[in-house]
């Protein structure tokens, strides 16, 4: 997950480190830009986050435990890889070509070249490029953005199921990650009468919250002189459902309809010096600290339907996910009842 995560939230950052680190000495303009640049992966995430909770819609009996093993693969849609660079939007920030369309960080490759005006002078740079010519062109998906995830549950007396995910704090090679998530699925079929007349069908409802904190520290780079230039990541993504489903000695079939939201923190820190070419001479003039401080967030509806294939204590699942950014999970349980 560690490795996934950075992969996905860095890699088009770090191939372009340069590059990011020359954009924030546009200062708020650099607010402005990475937001766009941002928005799409990190959505993606929380979207990814609130999957893969439920593999059927019936609880566990009392003391009843699973333990499973996804991936979720939630798609960005083709228009969230541009972004309009709009030359009005900003004070500092210039494009060469004037306004035109730049890569998200979903996006693809581009030549385009940005340039920061200032009183000081100017610096000119490639805009960041996307991780989209990664992805293999053969591939089923489109891009999207993989959320593996391993989680554990376990039946209460009350027909209720705790269910938790955890990666402990790892630290390794500049880089630190840890996970944390707590869900609670509770039967409905329980409480309605006419339902105990149809014992393979059940309803239930779910509320789940998971947690992530990710870090990144930039390797020195004598290029940009500065102290202590890291990248920090917090996201929180929750998700209420009502799961109604057939359960069948070889299948579940089920259906779940509800909420899914999010929030994500982004911060760029450190001190990062720069040199402003003024006449062609070139001398540090500036220094910014802890230029970035963004702010993601995401709500909306979402349906789930998937089945599952059960095959004794082993179990085989697969769902497609409606929702702003789509996704399709699949997975192994194992599952005693």
């Amino acid at each position: 997950m560690k490795k996934i995560l950075v992969i996905i939230l860095f890699s088009g950052v770090l191939s372009t480190q340069a590059q990011i680190e020359n954009l924030f000495s546009a200062k708020g303009d650099a607010q402005i830009y990475m937001e766009h640049y941002m928005t799409p992966v990190l959505h993606g995430l929380m979207y990814g986050l609130n999957n893969s909770w439920y593999t059927t819609s019936k609880t566990h009996n009392a003391y009843g435990f699973d333990l499973s093993l996804s991936v979720s693969a939630t798609m960005i849609p083709d228009e969230y890889r541009v972004f309009k660079f709009s030359a009005s939007d900003y004070q500092y920030l210039n494009l060469e070509s004037g306004s035109s369309d730049l890569p998200t960080l979903a996006g693809s490759d581009t030549n385009s070249v940005l340039s920061v005006n200032n009183e000081l002078g100017s610096i000119s740079f490639e805009a960041p490029k996307g991780i989209g010519d990664q992805w293999p062109e053969d591939f089923v998906l489109p891009l999207a953005i993989p959320t593996p995830m391993f989680q554990a549950g376990l039946g209460l007396p009350s027909k209720t199921d705790l269910k938790l995910r955890y990666v402990p704090k790892i630290a390794n090679e500049g880089v630190s990650f840890g996970l944390f998530g707590i869900g609670a699925q509770h039967d409905l079929t329980q409480y309605l009468a006419f339902m105990s007349e149809k014992p393979t069908l059940s309803i239930s409802a779910l509320a789940a919250y998971t947690n992530t904190q990710l870090k990144y520290v930039f390797p020195e780079n004598a290029d940009n002189a500065g102290n202590n230039q890291r990248m920090e990541m917090g996201v929180n993504a929750y998700t209420f459902q009502v799961i109604g489903g057939i359960n069948l000695k070889f299948i579940d079939a089920y259906l779940g309809l509800g909420y899914t939201g999010g929030n994500t923190s982004w911060s760029a820190l450190g001190t990062y010096n720069y040199d402003f070419n003024n006449d062609g001479i070139y001398t540090t003039n500036e220094t910014i600290v802890d230029p970035l401080d963004l702010k993601f967030n995401v709500s909306g509806f979402k349906a789930t339907t998937g089945m599952r294939f059960n095959l004794g204590p082993v179990k085989l699942f697969a769902d497609y996910t409606f929702q702003k950014y789509p996704a399709f999970t699949t997975g192994l349980a194992v599952s005693v009842n």
